[in-house]
């Protein structure tokens, strides 16, 4: 809902009044409802407001405690601030905001408070009479928060961007350029940047005022959600009960993400998962506008049709984007620069453009259905391996028979045969890497190889086939899912526009974790979630098969209209010290979304280190236009 940013600077200084004013206007697209900043000792805080919930001036931040003692700057919700703020009746509130309920729950509880919020978050919270300023993160890392400690103090901020504009020195992190390639450089702590790191999901960091000593504390990781005593519960009920659970779970989450005083709406792509928050959004907002996508000219991945007949099935209305090469293109640079990063995959500047549509008409948060892939085993071909090994032959033929058994054929011969030539070749590309939950490597920090240990543990109760399948989709959770959110949550904020992905509530995930496999997965795709959605949409959406509709191939649609020079001769190649013949063969050789970042990195090292603006690189990316 907002940027946030600040510093601590050494005991006895002042932060930089100019500098924190520099951050604040460089966050500005995420908070262009109201900003301050304030300066208390050595310490800086920058808060810009997206106001959602009490939209009057009461919650307007950085916030103060009646005591004086908990200064905050908050970016994000916090769904059962309500019920928290019951418990704190003898404290005087100045808002109805949940911002005031999580700044007297600090003052009461200090960080221990962190596991009792279902929300998505990333906060700075001064502690004076503590000493410290704590910094935190939401379980699943929804929300982002990048930090940089340099020689003149610690400073950090919601988007690389505002690290930057204070005067954060862009340093390319050594043989990093390989990250982009592999997907790592999207996860983790490190960055493309030698300077700026994240703070990982599920944790806090505690900065003490008078030494800056700084410690990281973990206080969730998805390891924690496996609980085999609830396994063998749940293994015990029937069938039929579980789905009613899953349901009634995922239709609290849905409606308390719907915390707001703005209108909202869904991104809906006509697939299972978002149909899913759509069709329950609606019992809530009868008047809710579901914005999607189309592309007319690929009918095996057009996602309209589909949308269309949710939207007709749920008796709202569809605000569908028609995507063209043109189009497309006017929005690849200036999402490159708000992404922070070269970008992962092309949807990156459609998801930018459906928010704008929906920012035009007032809708300020999109719910989405990122995170059931990662619970339900969505990624059929990079879990192609595990789940062959769990399913039984029964279970694979239906789940390769699942949309001509229940009504939803792929269209035409012709359609089909498209699709699975372009499936082929996403799964056959580096696109998809799976996740390294089989145990720490040299490369993490201490912490990732901590949580990487945890994954590998969390189902040690279980063995063989079982063991290694719910381990992988363990660990997705916390790796693959990490560019997914900061896609949303970067390029739907560039436009102002707040992205809640209620399948990450942690409940539902509690719920999904402990499930028995065999329903979570079978005995079609996605398992007991296509249960939940027969009951609320038309068959032949609950059984959809996944298509990546937003993965365009853009990379073609970039070469056909960029002058080749500004890739071959440009930035990226001499930043990061690539070898000629090394960097010369990669760009011969990529495909799909590689081509994609290959370009957007050129965009990106030319935003960040040449200080372009969005016009001078698209002069010299469209010599001819777009």
């Amino acid at each position: 809902m907002c940027g946030i940013g600040g510093c601590v600077v050494p005991i006895g200084g002042s932060p930089s009044a100019e500098r924190l004013q520099a951050m604040r206007d460089a966050l500005f697209h995420r908070g262009p409802d109201g900003s301050g900043v304030e300066i208390v000792d050595n310490v800086g805080l920058v808060h810009t407001r997206l106001a959602i919930v009490d939209v009057s001036a009461r919650a307007r931040q950085p916030m103060r405690h009646p005591s004086g003692n908990w200064w905050i700057t908050f970016n994000g919700e916090i769904f059962n601030h309500k019920s928290i703020r019951r418990e704190l009746l003898s404290d005087t509130f100045v808002s109805d905001g949940d911002t005031d309920t999580l700044l007297h729950s600090l003052a009461r509880w200090g960080p221990a408070v962190l596991s009792r919020l279902n929300g998505q978050f990333a906060f700075a919270a001064l502690d004076i009479t503590g000493g410290r300023l704590l910094l935190a993160r939401d379980r699943f890392g929804i929300k982002p928060l990048y930090i940089a400690d340099t020689e003149d103090g610690f400073w950090f901020a919601s988007e690389p961007v505002g690290l930057l504009a204070a005067g954060v020195t862009p340093t390319p992190r050594a043989d990093s350029w390989r990250s982009i390639l592999d997907w790592s450089c999207y996860r983790g702590e490190a960055t493309l940047l030698a300077s700026i790191r994240r703070l990982p999901p599920g944790s806090y960091l505690e900065i003490a005022l008078d030494t800056s000593r700084i410690t990281c504390r973990r206080w969730n990781s998805p390891a924690s959600h496996v609980d085999p005593e609830r396994q063998a519960q749940l293994q015990g009920s029937s069938r039929s009960h579980l789905v009613s659970e899953l349901e009634t779970t995922l239709r609290t989450a849905v409606q308390d993400a719907l915390l707001g005083d703005v209108p909202m709406g869904t991104l809906c792509s006509g697939g299972i998962d978002s149909s899913l928050i759509t069709a329950l959004a609606v019992e809530v907002k009868s008047d809710l506008v579901a914005f999607g996508a189309r592309y007319k000219p690929d009918r095996a991945r057009d996602e309209g049709p589909a949308a269309q007949r949710v939207a007709d099935s749920l008796g709202i209305e569809l605000d569908l984007l028609d995507v063209t090469k043109a189009g497309w293109r006017s929005g690849f640079v200036e999402a490159t620069r708000h992404f922070g990063a070269p970008l992962g995959t092309a949807s990156s500047v459609t998801i930018a453009q459906m928010a704008e549509r929906a920012r035009r008409r007032g809708i300020k948060v999109l719910l989405t259905g990122e995170g059931a892939d990662e619970l339900f085993a969505g990624y059929f071909g990079a879990q192609a391996a595990p789940l062959a090994a769990f399913l039984s032959p029964r279970q694979r033929a239906i789940r390769t028979l699942e949309p001509a058994l229940f009504g939803n054929p792929l269209g035409t011969a012709l359609d089909a045969a498209r699709r699975v030539k372009w499936l082929a070749m996403k799964f056959s590309s580096r696109d998809l890497a799976a996740p390294r939950a089989s145990g720490p490597t040299s490369g993490e920090s201490a912490g990732e190889q901590e949580a990487l240990a945890e994954i590998a543990n969390a189902y040690s109760h279980h063995s063989g086939s079982r063991r290694g399948l719910e381990t992988d989709l363990l660990g997705r959770l916390d790796f693959t899912l990490s560019h997914l959110l900061n896609r949303m949550d970067t390029n739907m904020m560039q436009v102002s526009v707040e992205a809640r992905v209620p399948f990450l509530d942690p409940r539902l995930v509690d719920l999904a974790l402990n499930l028995p496999l065999e329903t979570r997965v079978s005995p079609w795709s996605k398992g007991i979630l296509r249960d939940v959605a027969r009951r609320l949409l038309p068959w032949t959406i609950a059984h959809r098969p996944k298509i990546y509709g937003m993965d365009f191939d853009a990379g073609v649609w970039i070469e056909e209209a960029a002058n080749p020079r500004f890739l071959t001769a440009g930035m990226f190649r001499e930043l990061f010290e690539i070898p000629n013949r090394e960097f010369a063969e990669t760009i011969a050789s990529a495909r799909g979304s590689l081509r994609v970042r290959l370009w957007s990195a050129e965009v990106w090292c030319r935003s960040v280190f040449a200080a372009d603006s969005t016009s001078t690189i698209e002069r010299d990316l469209w010599p001819q236009g777009l």
